[in-house]
């Protein structure tokens, strides 16, 4: 045999093993995801509306698992100057903890500390602390207009023609950090289909000091939305409310990361970002935010 033949044979045999390589492999191989640590899981706001104020506790799931274990028995408490207000355990919601109906109050920091005696991860008692400070609002929305989309550019998923933008009119505050987070609904249920999520958070850089939407913001007399509705929805009479929630800038971020977290799946998308304000001494997350909010009320009409 020449060298020319036996190199030529020695580059089929090269191409020919790897190839069988992968099909004699008939053993299945499964990866064991490592061991996750469980640490308990606190979330919860409180706000300058007089109703009941809710914290969630629990503890963190593996992954791929739908089970929430709750954190039952826990004292918890919200201090700000001479103030204390406490949470209690709902009978009916195992780590669910309400206050009283109480109105928190705007430009003010509030200490929270909670702290669970038995629980699931250590012999000694949680300790958990968390500082906010309740930014500051506007007094009052003076109305509310529930108008045809009229943008040249177009949204993304909206139907120009199926559109009816949701435009506040109040004077901002001179305050270029103000950050809003948009709520909408419809006849007293909050709305949630794909195009109000849009406009959902969304900073006062640019506008502050103006009369929103009044005529020096005004471009060609288009009126800028906080909120866009499928006008499907809607029916002639309906009471559209708007809620404008004032947040911190670290609780924008927080929101931006569960926005990003397509999914827990690793293939499918990324994992939730564990960003926390807690101070523990278990590694807690979550997130603990004060905000205030101004409401607004409108009735729509067909046009």
């Amino acid at each position: 045999m020449n060298i020319k033949n036996l190199a030529k044979r020695f580059s089929i045999y090269m191409t020919i093993l790897p190839i069988l390589a992968v099909f004699s492999c008939t053993e299945d191989i499964f990866l064991e995801p490592a061991e996750e640590k469980m640490v308990p899981v606190l979330e919860g706001t409180f706000t300058n509306e007089c109703i009941q104020h809710e914290i969630i506790l629990r503890y963190s799931s593996e992954l791929y698992s739908h089970e929430k274990k709750m954190i039952s028995g826990a004292e918890i408490y919200l201090t700000s100057g001479n103030d204390t207000i406490w949470y209690h355990e709902s009978r009916k919601h195992p780590g669910h903890y309400l206050t009283d109906s109480v109105a928190g109050k705007k430009q003010r920091w509030y200490h929270l500390e909670a702290r669970v005696e038995e629980n699931l991860i250590s012999d000694r008692p949680i300790r958990m602390y968390a500082d906010s400070y309740m930014p500051n609002n506007v007094e009052q929305i003076d109305s509310l207009g529930l108008l045809p989309l009229r943008n040249s550019q177009g949204i993304p998923f909206v139907n120009d023609a199926a559109a009816v933008c949701v435009c506040p009119y109040f004077q901002t505050l001179d305050n270029q950090d103000i950050v809003y987070s948009v709520e909408l609904y419809l006849n007293g249920r909050r709305f949630k289909n794909r195009p109000s999520r849009l406009f959902d958070l969304f900073a006062m850089k640019g506008y502050a000091g103006y009369y929103f939407n009044g005529p020096e913001m005004l471009d060609n007399n288009m009126e800028i939305p906080v909120g866009v509705m499928k006008k499907s929805y809607l029916h002639e009479g309906d009471i559209v409310k708007l809620k404008l929630i004032s947040i911190s800038k670290d609780y924008m971020y927080f929101l931006f990361s569960q926005k990003l977290a397509i999914g827990v799946n690793p293939i499918m998308g990324a994992f939730p970002a564990n960003f926390s304000n807690l101070t523990s001494n278990c590694g807690a997350i979550g997130w603990f935010s004060t905000t205030s909010t101004a409401e607004v009320e409108g009735v729509y009409h067909e046009w």
